[in-house]
């Protein structure tokens, strides 16, 4: 896989704390998902994914402040996509087993989604505890849940001819989480792994 061009890692004048990325020719400010004042602090804005071009394989989280994650690729496999924060770059892949994992730019393992059965996954961190990833095809989402339950995130689909795109609803106990990026950039890769004939 090409790997992007980083244009500047040191934060802009203009833009507290972002990193710019290369990708597909476009140059990406990347922004802390806290408020500048509280940068640890995911604040209520709406966030969602968007891919801004038909058929290209880039993705990004924004919100009204800007842009926050980009998940992005060449070729026409998604099997195999870079994922760039605001502080670092990530590898995802998915097997031919669809198995999903998440590494860092040396190999190791961050995260996995290991391949399910009838809509629902494990979603593995190393650290522990293992959550539960499911879907709900009826109503077009899907959930990461702890392991008592209870509701952390939330991907709603957001109806795009010939592009896949989806809302982000986030509980309040995972605002606070610090591997929250993570969460987001392998809970969405995980949804664009499932076999589809629609998506790109």
């Amino acid at each position: 896989m090409k790997r992007p061009r980083v244009i500047v890692h040191a934060p802009r004048v203009d833009a507290p704390g972002a990193r710019e990325v290369e990708s597909h020719g476009e140059v990406h400010a990347l922004l802390p998902l806290g408020n500048a004042g509280a940068p640890d602090k995911v604040g209520s804005a709406a966030l969602y994914w968007e891919q801004p071009r038909v058929f290209r394989r880039e993705w990004r989280l924004v919100s009204e402040r800007g842009e926050h994650l980009l998940l992005h690729g060449h070729g026409i496999s998604r099997r195999n996509l870079a994922a760039e924060t605001p502080t670092a770059t990530w590898t995802l892949l998915r097997s031919f087993g669809g198995n999903v994992t998440a590494a860092d730019p040396e190999g190791r393992e961050l995260a996995s989604v290991p391949h399910g059965w009838f809509g629902r996954c494990r979603f593995e961190l190393p650290s522990g505890p293992t959550l539960n990833w499911r879907r709900r095809i009826w109503a077009g989402e899907r959930i990461l849940e702890d392991v008592e339950g209870h509701e952390l995130l939330r991907l709603r689909r957001r109806f795009a001819f010939l592009r896949f795109q989806a809302d982000v609803s986030l509980a309040e106990v995972v605002r606070r989480r610090d591997d929250l990026l993570l969460l987001l950039a392998v809970t969405f890769f995980a949804w664009l792994s499932e076999p589809r004939g629609h998506a790109h």
